[in-house]
C-alpha cells in the first residue's frame, strides 16, 4: 500500500509504503481461537478413546501455528517513510515505529529502477548516493511498485 502527500509545485512530500495484509492480529487471533477450539473437541475425543498422544501433539501445533501468525502480522506492521524536502531525503523503516533513518542529499540522490529478472518478480527501486544505496518499497506488490515509481517521478524535479 502507498499513501502519497506529494507537493507538484515543489516536487516534495511523504511517501509512506507498508506492505498489504488481508486481516488483522483480532482476526487472527479469531481464527486461532476456532482452531484451538476444534482441535481441543478432537484431542478430547481421542483421549476418551484411549489415544491420548493426540493431545500433546495438537498443543504442539497451535502453538507454532500462533507463532507464525505471530511473525507474519508483526511483519505486516512495518512500514517505509519516505520524506522529500527541499534539500534532503529521508528514508525511515521499521516496524510501528522509525528504526532506521537514513538521510540523502537531494542534488546528489538518484532514483535507480532495475526490471525484473523473473515474471513473478517485481522491479526494483532503490536510492543510490556516494556509493551508498537502500532498496525502496521490497516488500510491495507489482502494481505497488508503479504507483512508487510514478511517485518519485513527481518529486524529481525536471
Amino acid at each position: 500500500m502507498v499513501e502519497l502527500d506529494i507537493c507538484d509545485e515543489t516536487h516534495t512530500g511523504r511517501i509512506v509504503l507498508r506492505p498489504n495484509y488481508s486481516w488483522t492480529w483480532r482476526y487472527n487471533l479469531y481464527l486461532l481461537y476456532t482452531l484451538t477450539a476444534v482441535s481441543a473437541a478432537v484431542g478430547i475425543g481421542f483421549l476418551l478413546a484411549g489415544a491420548w498422544i493426540i493431545l500433546p501433539f495438537s498443543v504442539v501445533e497451535l502453538s507454532a501455528l500462533a507463532v507464525c501468525m505471530f511473525y507474519c502480522t508483526k511483519q505486516c506492521n512495518r512500514q517505509e517513510v519516505i520524506t522529500v524536502t527541499e534539500h534532503s531525503v529521508k528514508i525511515e523503516q521499521g516496524i510501528k515505529r522509525a528504526e532506521t533513518a537514513q538521510v540523502y542529499q537531494r542534488n546528489w540522490a538518484k532514483y535507480l529502477v532495475t526490471p525484473a529478472t523473473h515474471p513473478w518478480g517485481g522491479a526494483r527501486v532503490a536510492i543510490r548516493s556516494h556509493n551508498h544505496e537502500s532498496e525502496l518499497g521490497g516488500f510491495l506488490s507489482h502494481g505497488d511498485k508503479q504507483v512508487l515509481i510514478q511517485a518519485l517521478k513527481r518529486v524529481t524535479p525536471q
